[in-house]
């Protein structure tokens, strides 16, 4: 009998980390736009994001494939 995976779930903190953003707000920004995993209740006010979710949405945000320099002249 195979058991199951157990679902890791990530903090805050941990979501800002592996994003990029710096601030709450930002994050529950995306998340109130639809652009970002919303987080699930476990108790008392606390919430976590399924690492999975984090993990598709960061994979799914688009790619910058051409470096702009900031030293070139604005056209």
């Amino acid at each position: 009998m195979k058991h199951p995976v157990p679902t890791l779930l990530l903090t805050m903190e941990e979501v800002m980390r592996l994003s990029g953003y710096r601030s709450r707000s930002s994050i529950y920004r995306l998340v109130r736009r639809g652009l970002a995993p919303p987080p699930v209740l476990i108790g008392s006010g606390r919430v976590r994001w399924r690492a999975a979710d984090i993990e598709q949405w960061l994979q799914a945000l688009p790619v910058q494939l051409e470096r702009v320099s900031s030293s070139e002249p604005a056209a």
